[in-house]
């Protein structure tokens, strides 16, 4: 029991076990049913009207159960009741301890609570002591008000007076001393008016803070939004590569299987031609043994007159001497198909060393050109001269200016083609003519612009047709 005592709360943890699970309150003559279950006597037998079964584990009885007090049960609930309400009550007890202790004490009985504090004797006094402040005229102008427990907080350390006042200057309280001898001369207001001023200060900063705050919000409901089309976009970025790979791997697939099938093509047709050579050196050798045999039979023959009457038809040349047949697979178009293969491994190779960037200027050289002139710097302007030694009228833009576009390379080489020149660092597509100098009369450098006739129309556009080349057969 003393082990109990020295731990008031020991049985909390308890709590759930001793309670009952039909009213959910602790236990008030628990009795035990055979199932072992636990319940408040009153509780069960309200239960039980037409069958008798465990309201927890809903086991069924036959009979009614003999219904006995656990009396152990019963001392442990009553424990835990008296721990409980000693709790309870000692929680109840320390919250008032704590409100007597916040409390303001009158500063002449040291017991009684402070109903008023005096500004003029700094002093808290109780119902009883504050009578002379109520009663007594020599007290009529001491400034009383609610009261206050940090009054040595409100005395200036240098002249021990209230500081009633507040410096704006040097945003401190001061006393009316102080207002006289160091802060003579600045601005000064009470404090409660310097309360409602930082009140306001702090409420415009509530205010700059809860639209920096709704913004905040806006911009994170943004980059939430844009993180959902970003992972939108890779996805369809990532479906469209894998097409484009898949369609490649298939174009691929069926460059190899070509390649295979006029491997096989070109075997076949060797084949063919050793089957035909073998026909021929077998026939011959067929031919080769029954002059053979003639031979034979016309050795052993025994008549001197038939041996020499015999004319058997053999003739050298009739014979052709067998040679092995120089036959391979090096034709043009498997020759050529196992160089493309090799040369495209090596080219893609080499391609994939390089970064992303270089990959495009290496597939398509044009853009290179199109990033350069785009990166070309405009020139500087010409500074005006002044009006008093301006010469006439200022500078005429020409009229005629070449188009930058794409550049043939077979233009140079035709008959009647000059391709402009450009001068050293300049981009193409700038006018190289001579300037309009201010003053000159443009009407005659208008009349003498060379005029294109049809014959040479046609000329430049047959030349800058595609020259349309022929396919080359390659025979096997």
């Amino acid at each position: 029991m003393a082990e109990m005592d020295a731990s008031p709360f020991s049985l909390i943890s308890l709590e759930d076990e001793l309670t009952c699970s039909i009213c959910l309150s602790p236990f008030d003559c628990p009795v035990t049913i055979p199932c072992g279950h636990n319940f408040c006597q009153d509780c069960l037998l309200a239960t039980w009207k037409d069958s008798y079964s465990c309201p927890q584990c809903r086991t069924h009885f036959a009979t009614k159960p003999e219904l006995k007090k656990n009396t152990v049960l019963s001392t442990v609930v009553e424990t835990f009741n008296l721990r409980t309400s000693k709790s309870e009550a000692s929680l109840i007890a320390e919250e008032s301890k704590a409100e007597k202790e916040d409390a303001i004490r009158c500063d002449t009985c040291m017991e009684a609570e402070a109903s008023q504090t005096c500004l003029t004797c700094m002093a808290s006094f109780c119902e009883e002591h504050l009578r002379p402040h109520r009663e007594n005229p020599t007290y009529r102008l001491h400034q009383l008000s609610q009261p206050l427990g940090d009054l040595s907080e409100r005395i200036c350390p240098d002249h021990y007076k209230l500081m009633e006042l507040f410096c704006s200057q040097h945003s401190r309280p001061i006393c009316s001393l102080c207002l006289q001898q160091v802060h003579k001369g600045c601005s000064f207001i009470s404090p409660e008016e310097q309360r409602n001023l930082k009140e306001l200060g702090l409420r415009d900063k509530l205010g700059l803070l809860d639209g920096k705050i709704e913004m905040t919000e806006t911009v994170v409901l943004h980059i939430n939004d844009t993180q959902s089309k970003l992972k939108d976009a890779a996805t369809k970025r990532k479906t469209t590569l894998a097409a484009v790979y898949q369609q490649m791997r298939d174009m691929l697939d069926q460059e190899e299987r070509q390649a295979q099938h006029d491997v096989d093509h070109e075997l076949d047709i060797c084949q063919r031609n050793l089957r035909d050579h073998m026909k021929r050196l077998t026939d011959n050798t067929v031919k080769m043994t029954k002059a053979k045999e003639q031979i034979y039979s016309l050795l052993n023959q025994s008549q001197t007159l038939a041996f020499l009457q015999a004319s058997p038809d053999f003739k050298a040349t009739k014979f052709k001497d067998p040679s092995a047949p120089r036959i391979t697979l090096d034709s043009k178009k498997v020759t050529a198909t196992q160089a493309f293969a090799a040369l495209l491994k090596e080219h893609l190779t080499e391609m994939l060393k390089q970064p992303v960037e270089a990959r495009l200027l290496i597939l398509k050289p044009e853009l290179k050109t199109e990033i350069v002139a785009s990166e070309v710097t405009k020139p500087p302007k010409p500074k005006r001269q002044p009006r008093s030694h301006s010469p006439g009228r200022p500078l005429i833009n020409p009229l005629f200016q070449p188009v930058p576009g794409q550049t043939y390379s077979f233009m140079g080489s035709q008959a009647g083609w000059n391709p402009p020149q450009y001068v050293q660092g300049q981009p193409p597509g700038s006018y190289q003519g001579p300037l309009f100098m201010p003053g000159q009369n443009t009407s005659k450098t208008r009349q003498k612009a060379p005029q294109c006739s049809r014959r040479k129309c046609a000329k430049l556009l047959s030349i800058l047709q595609p020259q349309k080349i022929k396919p080359t057969r390659h025979h096997p």
